[in-house]
């Protein structure tokens, strides 16, 4: 299920929220990562992040991934990625996030931080 190599996360990511599959997404996720659900707001429970989750599936939308950076320094990434979510009424939400994610002993790569609106605190 999961990625052997960090590039993929977030084409891994793309694919289950589009299908709507939460557990799926959760596994993504390292215990206790960070996840940034709007700016100023750091979650890091496993409540926090599955019910972040939700909201962003509960919107209906699509999520594409328009472009992606990503370095990779032994067992940790960081990746920068502009997507944008088509919502069924026409709208869409477009952002830049930043993640940090970390191999995990078996060779997978999972999120230890996710801020889907990383981009922003430039602004």
């Amino acid at each position: 299920m999961m990625t052997t190599s960090g590039p993929n996360l977030i084409e891994q990511f793309a694919k289950y929220f589009n299908s709507g599959d939460l557990e799926s997404l959760v596994l993504m996720y390292e215990d206790g990562a960070a996840f940034i659900p709007e700016p100023g707001t750091v979650l890091n429970d496993a409540a926090g992040l599955r019910a972040s989750l939700q909201a962003f599936l509960d919107l209906k939308g699509t999520i594409t991934i328009v472009s992606t950076t990503e370095a990779v320094n032994n067992e940790l990434a960081l990746t920068h990625s502009h997507w944008r979510i088509d919502l069924p009424d026409g709208g869409s939400m477009e952002h830049t996030s930043a993640e940090v994610s970390r191999r995990q002993a078996d060779g997978t790569w999972k999120y230890a931080l996710d801020n889907p609106f990383g981009g922003d605190v430039l602004s």
